[in-house]
């Protein structure tokens, strides 16, 4: 009886044992799958806290483009005012050198038909007026009167037409001092704003730095050569040039902050 009962007692305890033991194999592996888990949740976490940032920079990028954007389309329209108020200024101012130098051309004409009518007087006064004998004195006193009023206009009229000759003189001279006038050697700055449209920049430089119209420029952005712009007009701290188109590679543009330089062509 004794025999059996510690037989069966061995048994159980055998049996509990590899119970025991397999039961500790399920909860190691159990545990380990929730180590991994729990890594791959960290990992998880993490990376949704990475992608957050993301998209918080990725915002701030957009505010901060936006930004630029609103403050590029305030310079291009001003630059585009600016383009237009000069573009107005060089017409009156062309428009009132041809109108001057037709009102000189007229009264220089007048000048001449005065000049003629006076020489008529004078032969009238010395044709009724010979020696011995003259013509009435009421006649001969009413022509010199003419004479002399027409003398005081032509008088006003040179010295009119010496003026508009002096204001002619000096358009001129601007005009070719203007032309004639060279920027100096390496002058740099940089593109404030482009409008593709229409194939123009804006720079933020001018007549203070000696910039002139019609000259060419290098665009560059690094130590890449992007092509060539041309000043069409200056204002004291800013120009605006065309770009020549020609001259841009395929595929790239010139865009707001490249950098121009002036470098003159030597033959």
């Amino acid at each position: 009886m004794t025999k059996p009962l510690l037989i069966a007692t061995i048994v159980f305890s055998i049996g509990a044992a590899a119970l025991g033991f397999l039961n500790r194999g399920k909860l190691m592996e159990v545990r380990t799958e929730l180590e991994t888990a729990n890594s791959e949740l960290t990992g998880t976490r993490q990376a949704l806290d990475t992608a957050k940032k993301d998209i918080e920079t990725q915002k701030e990028q957009i505010t901060s483009l936006s930004s630029e954007k609103d403050t590029l389309t305030a310079n291009l329209g001003e630059a585009e005012n600016e383009l237009t108020a000069t573009k107005s200024e060089l017409t009156a101012a062309q428009e009132k050198v041809t109108a001057t130098e037709s009102e000189l051309a007229s009264l220089k004409t007048d000048a001449e038909a005065k000049d003629t009518r006076i020489a008529e007087l004078e032969q009238q006064i010395a044709d009724g007026a010979p020696a011995g004998g003259g013509a009435p004195a009421g006649n001969a006193e009413e022509i010199a009167a003419e004479r002399d009023e027409l003398r005081t206009v032509v008088a006003g009229l040179q010295d009119k037409n010496t003026g508009l000759e002096a204001q002619v003189a000096e358009l001129r001279r601007k005009e070719e001092s203007r032309q004639k006038s060279q920027m100096r050697q390496g002058l740099q700055g940089t593109i404030l704003a482009v409008n593709q449209a229409w194939n123009f920049v804006v720079l933020s430089l001018g007549d203070r730095q000696g910039v002139v119209p019609n000259a060419e420029m290098l665009v560059q952005r690094g130590n890449q050569l992007l092509g060539r712009i041309r000043i069409t007009s200056v204002e004291p701290s800013t120009s605006i040039a065309d770009i020549l188109v020609r001259t841009v590679p395929r595929g790239l543009s010139v865009m707001p902050g490249d950098t121009v330089i002036y470098q003159s062509q030597r033959d």
